[in-house]
């Protein structure tokens, strides 16, 4: 078998833009020595995520698949035989479910990660921990298979996406803040980031879920599903907030990491915002316009470099909303796994 070479940087920002309107939109605004790192995770984590989403493959198929590419990432990714292995058995599981974008992303999954080994020990380290403890816990969940609380909200949504806040929030600080890893409390900051992120995904999507019988909130009785949303935003705004304070965790100079992190959760409360109006809505009906991420753009380009008017336009964007926010430090405790595993 002929040897597969790193992907290269511009087929990386191809994929990203197939698979991620949204990532494809703010990665670009990351100082330039951490595109490439962002690009990357984002592609190792979509990786996993297409397996674990798949609405075809078989569960128990799904589990193993995604221990076995846990302990790939856990192991630096220095297992070619097993990657290769990986690469070819994802092929199988999704054929008949995978969107066309995700499928050719995995058959290029050994190109990805080529690229991963490309980097310096520092960023491997980081995307191995993230990578592995979002597989794992992805596997977990499947093998649990239902949502009953707003504990199992928590647990789930940091799965497939605190875990990310805290794989962006180590490459933020580590590389370019300079400092050797973050404060405890700005990883707990980063958690909810992730969780507010991934809650607005989730109440945009309720709808198309349902019709696959898929719920990634507990189950209610009809006349309590109002009520639910109601919850659910307002839970989702005050992680919203949290995110603020994580984008201020990071120096002012930092506006490339400062841009990225606030321009998504500006489109998360936009969009929040609309799914408080049209709680039963589809989620094509909820999705903000290209006008509206033109201004949000161009807001927090104006806002990022200062952390009054950064505020401002947070308590701009999000008025009239309302939030339940929660002890960052509890939930990070209760649901991280970054240092246990």
């Amino acid at each position: 078998m002929p040897e597969i070479q790193a992907m290269s940087l511009e087929k990386q920002q191809d994929h990203l833009q197939k698979v991620s309107r949204t990532f494809a939109l703010t990665i670009p605004l990351l100082p330039p020595d951490l595109r490439d790192y962002v690009g990357n995770a984002y592609l190792l984590c979509r990786i996993a995520d297409t397996l674990e989403d798949d609405p075809k493959a078989d569960a128990v198929q799904k589990i193993v698949w995604l221990k076995d590419f846990a302990f790939l990432a856990f192991n630096g990714f220095q297992n070619e035989a097993l990657l290769i292995s990986l690469r070819d058995k994802a092929l199988l599981l999704v054929k008949d479910g995978a969107k066309e974008a995700e499928y050719a992303l995995l058959e290029d999954m050994i190109e990805v990660i080529n690229r991963t080994l490309s980097f310096p020990r520092m960023q491997i380290d980081i995307l191995s921990r993230g990578v592995g403890v979002l597989a794992s816990g992805m596997a977990d969940k499947i093998a649990e298979t239902k949502i009953n609380s707003e504990d199992d909200v928590d647990d789930y949504c940091y799965m497939v996406a605190g875990v990310v806040g805290e794989l962006l929030a180590s490459l933020f600080f580590n590389i370019t803040v300079k400092r050797s890893s973050p404060r405890m409390d700005v990883m707990a900051k980063a958690v909810s980031f992730g969780e507010g992120l991934q809650l607005t995904n989730i109440l945009k999507d309720r709808y198309e879920d349902s019709t696959r019988n898929v719920s990634f909130l507990p189950r209610v009785a009809e006349d309590k599903r109002k009520d639910e949303i109601d919850f659910y935003i307002k839970k989702t705004m005050g992680h919203l907030d949290d995110a603020l304070d994580f984008v201020l965790s990071v120096p002012a100079k930092e506006k490339g990491i400062r841009l990225f992190c606030y321009f998504n959760v500006a489109m998360a409360i936009m969009t929040l915002k609309k799914i408080a109006k049209n709680p039963f809505g589809k989620s094509s009906d909820l999705k903000i316009s290209r006008s509206d991420v033109k201004r949000l753009a161009a807001l927090c380009r104006f806002a990022v470099g200062s952390d009054f008017l950064l505020k401002m336009l947070h308590r701009h964007l999000s008025c009239r909303m309302q939030r339940q926010r929660q002890d960052v430090k509890k939930l990070y405790a209760k649901v991280s796994r970054w240092h246990t595993l």
